[in-house]
């Protein structure tokens, strides 16, 4: 469990806490496995011919399944670095303001400074792209089963992201966003009309 911190006060601004359910963002992601998975297996078969998988050896499944294993291990922390560093760099913020861990339904990482709703975003959706996207891309480009279902795995591992940014969509550009510490989500500084 994400240690429990206070949130910042900020002069002129009111927090609204925007968090997603992590069992509906499970759901939402066996879906998208299902369905997403789907597209993708056809698409890369009708370009590279997967042909018949019992024709592979058993040695070479069980290749699949560790490197398949060991991928999504290092995966998950990978993800997981990926949102830290990106925040890090946005933020111009030390390590020593991310902690990382496991909460019901899944890892985090949580940087303990606001920031614009754009650095946000571009921090929730890092790894959607770096080991989501970019593993299909090379998949579809050499043509490798593996590289395709770590793909696959790590944009459906992508969901409570996606639906974190989805649920900040209509926030205004100028929205303070502080990560939650505990929760999938996070709060939303809006500015005060003072009369």
């Amino acid at each position: 469990m994400a240690k429990v911190e206070e949130l910042p006060v900020m002069e002129g601004y009111e927090a609204e806490k925007k968090t997603i359910s992590m069992l509906k963002a499970n759901v939402l992601s066996v879906v998208l496995l299902i369905v997403f998975g789907a597209l993708c297996w056809f698409a890369f078969n009708a370009i590279w011919g997967i042909g018949n998988l019992d024709s592979l050896s058993a040695e070479r499944l069980l290749w699949y399944d560790v490197f398949l294993i060991v991928g999504m291990v290092v995966g998950i922390v990978v993800h997981e670095l990926i949102h830290g560093f990106t925040w890090m760099l946005l933020t111009r913020k030390g390590f020593r303001h991310l902690s990382f861990g496991l909460m019901k339904g899944g890892a985090y990482c949580h940087i303990d400074v606001p920031m614009i709703k754009r650095h946000y975003v571009i921090g929730a959706l890092m790894p959607l792209f770096l080991v989501g996207i970019v593993p299909l891309v090379i998949a579809f480009c050499i043509g490798s089963l593996l590289w395709l279902l770590l793909g696959i795995i790590f944009v459906v591992a992508a969901m409570g992201d996606i639906m974190i940014v989805w649920a900040i969509r209509k926030e205004p550009s100028d929205a303070l966003i502080y990560d939650h510490p505990s929760e999938a989500g996070c709060y939303v500084y809006h500015k005060t009309i003072h009369p």
